[in-house]
């Protein structure tokens, strides 16, 4: 079931438009495939989240993205600790460069997780090798900083810091 769904993709390790086919695949893999008991917990998780992870299907990405006219690639570092960094890869006509943001992640249940970002901060580049900036410690001072700081923490809204999970492998 799972290798179905992989096999759907044009792109394994980068966003994949939204599209019937896959969300039926997918939907079928949570349905059918086996997935770790209890995927939201902490104790199901943790031993599988530390590392590097890329988001490869997320329709309202997409969609949200095709609608500005660009697109994203988005990946979460997921620490041991329960820290979290995020880097969105952006490439718009209005803005090319990365987004990111990092904070905490954990478990509300087994059956949701949540993440609280407290920190964002933004690099603009449109140099296709060029990395983001990896902390907020290492963004140059300034007064963007200090705006993108402030904007980020106003932004995150408790509702929408929580995730269901409805599988989870490793």
């Amino acid at each position: 079931v799972k290798s179905k769904f992989i096999d759907s993709l044009d792109r394994s390790y980068d966003l994949n438009k939204g599209s019937k086919e896959r969300t039926g695949l997918l939907n079928d893999l949570i349905q059918n495939g086996h997935s770790i008991e209890h995927p939201g917990s902490q104790e199901s998780f943790m031993p599988v989240a530390p590392g590097r992870w890329r988001v490869v299907y997320a329709p309202h990405m997409t969609t949200m993205s095709g609608l500005a006219g660009g697109e994203f690639s988005v990946q979460y570092d997921l620490n041991d600790d329960g820290t979290i960094v995020s880097h969105a890869k952006c490439n718009f006509p209005f803005f090319k460069g990365f987004l990111s943001v990092s904070g905490t992640y954990g478990s509300v249940n087994n059956k949701v997780c949540r993440v609280d970002f407290d920190e964002a901060w933004a690099k603009a580049s449109s140099n296709e090798n060029e990395e983001p900036y990896p902390n907020i410690q290492s963004v140059p001072d300034s007064i963007m900083k200090s705006l993108i700081r402030t904007l980020g923490k106003a932004a995150f809204i408790e509702a929408f810091a929580v995730f269901p999970i409805s599988f989870l492998d490793s």
